[in-house]
């Protein structure tokens, strides 16, 4: 028996049924290695779009929301606060995102210890990308002379662009695995502790800031302010994550299953999913028929299946997002997705 044999033997004797060989380690740590080789790319692009995104949230605070005293829940509107509570009882003024970055750090060991090291980097990068930010953005507009300026702009006008650009921001670091710290390690945390939802202590957690910022400012306005803009920046999120979809689905309930079939895949060249299905009241054997085309499509679809099937059924809806084949392929919608290292 050949020495190589023998002493793989051995080692499986050792280690039991689960050990390796040398040439199978070798092998898998070759494929692990060109894993992580081209994965590089696809972190260096995350990376750089969780920049963007603090970098564009950052715009939103200093060119809007700091300089109408507007807080909008989170760390960055307590340092909103403390910023202007600084300049009033000590006369200097305190760097918003500086004061930001002080108030993520104890937040950030609590999550640490009690959510885990998951994205660990990408939540340390973005915490100091976007203070970094918002104080070179802050410095510009003072030593610009905008300051005033910006000051006296319509707060309404404030509270929605600023929103605007805090919720793109935002999108754009979540997309990317990313984070800026703040009150929702909070949320999620209060949240595995009890029996309430972590958006509803999230926003238990921003209410409470919203509220302490009016209070200090004495402006009830203020606080609507801040209302409309954390509302904006929520819907704002949620198109920059799920995107904005132009498909429909559609569900086609008939007992003309096959011409039906026929009418999308040769008419509008498209395919679909046959389910069996039975009427409740009859009993009687039915087709669902389920697709998804784009609205320029979707007209011609309801043409085709009143003429294939008069009697036919059909449910349409807004789908929220489509991918795979023959829309977004599902490797662009997870580009920037690498585990964080």
């Amino acid at each position: 028996m050949p020495v190589r044999d023998r002493d793989d033997r051995r080692e499986r004797r050792r280690f039991g049924p689960l050990a390796i060989s040398q040439e199978e380690f070798e092998r898998r740590r070759r494929e692990w290695l060109e894993r992580r080789r081209a994965a590089l790319p696809r972190l260096t692009r995350a990376y750089f779009s969780i920049a963007v995104g603090c970098l564009v949230m950052a715009a939103g605070f200093s060119f809007f929301m700091i300089p109408q005293r507007i807080a909008p829940g989170g760390v960055f509107g307590i340092a909103t606060v403390l910023h202007y509570a600084s300049r009033s009882l000590l006369g200097i003024d305190l760097p918003t995102g500086a004061i930001g970055l002080v108030l993520n750090i104890p937040l950030f060991v609590w999550g640490l210890r009690s959510l885990g090291g998951r994205f660990v980097s990408r939540t340390v990068f973005g915490m100091v990308a976007a203070s970094l930010f918002m104080d070179l953005l802050s410095y510009w507009i003072v030593r610009s002379g905008w300051e005033a300026a910006v000051a006296e702009a319509d707060p309404m006008l404030a509270a929605v662009f600023g929103g605007l650009a805090i919720g793109v921001g935002l999108g754009i670091t979540f997309r990317h695995m990313g984070s800026t710290g703040g009150t929702d390690v909070v949320g999620q945390i209060l949240g595995r502790k009890s029996n309430i939802s972590v958006g509803v202590w999230m926003m238990i957690v921003d209410a409470a800031i919203v509220v302490a910022a009016s209070s200090y400012f004495r402006d009830l306005n203020l606080s609507l302010y801040a209302v409309i803009t954390i509302f904006v920046t929520g819907k704002v999120i949620d198109q920059v994550l799920a995107g904005r979809s132009y498909s429909r689905s559609v569900t086609i309930i008939t007992e003309k299953g096959e011409a039906i079939r026929e009418a999308i895949v040769f008419g509008i060249d498209r395919t679909g999913t046959i389910l069996e299905g039975r009427g409740l009241y009859r009993g009687r054997r039915k087709d669902v028929v389920i697709c998804v085309v784009n609205r320029k499509n979707l007209v011609h679809l309801e043409r085709l299946v009143a003429a294939a099937d008069p009697e036919a059924f059909l449910i349409v809806s807004e789908a929220y997002e489509v991918l795979g084949e023959g829309f977004k392929p599902l490797e662009d919608r997870l580009a920037g997705q690498a585990p964080a290292v």
